[in-house]
């Protein structure tokens, strides 16, 4: 009879894991605006993302922000060196009175990102809204506790 070993690795250490590519160059601060079609309204929006493993929430690459949004998870859907497609939520909407998810689909020139993005209620069909971003990757700065 032979003899069988069942193993299991250990995983490696949050420490000793690096961001893929498309992460790293995606990570930081960036700081922009949504122009939304028909009203050309302007809204501002931040997306958070420290560049540490250790920072990592599963699932979520970025938190998107805007004055009405709390921080809410970003994922990650497609994404190669300059290209990328992402979800925001889903989270509440005030302004709809319910939960929505925003698509950014986009793409990334050294400290910039622009595209296009729409939103739609969570498991509704209909584009709520839609219109263009772009961002700048923001200078990092010491803040003091």
């Amino acid at each position: 009879m032979p003899n069988e070993y069942a193993f299991t690795p250990l995983p490696p250490s949050r420490s000793a894991m690096r961001l893929p590519a498309p992460l790293g160059a995606l990570a930081g601060n960036w700081r922009g605006e949504m122009i939304i079609d028909g009203t050309g309204e302007r809204v501002p929006f931040t997306l958070l993302r420290d560049q540490s493993s250790d920072a990592a929430v599963a699932g979520r690459f970025l938190f998107f922000a805007t004055r009405d949004v709390p921080p809410t998870g970003m994922k990650l859907l497609e994404a190669a060196n300059s290209v990328f497609v992402a979800l925001v939520g889903p989270y509440y909407c005030p302004r709809e009175n319910a939960d929505v998810m925003t698509v950014f689909e986009g793409t990334r020139d050294g400290q910039r990102i622009e595209g296009s993005f729409y939103t739609r209620v969570q498991n509704w069909r209909n584009t709520l809204r839609s219109g263009q971003f772009s961002a700048t990757r923001a200078a990092s700065s010491t803040r003091a506790a």
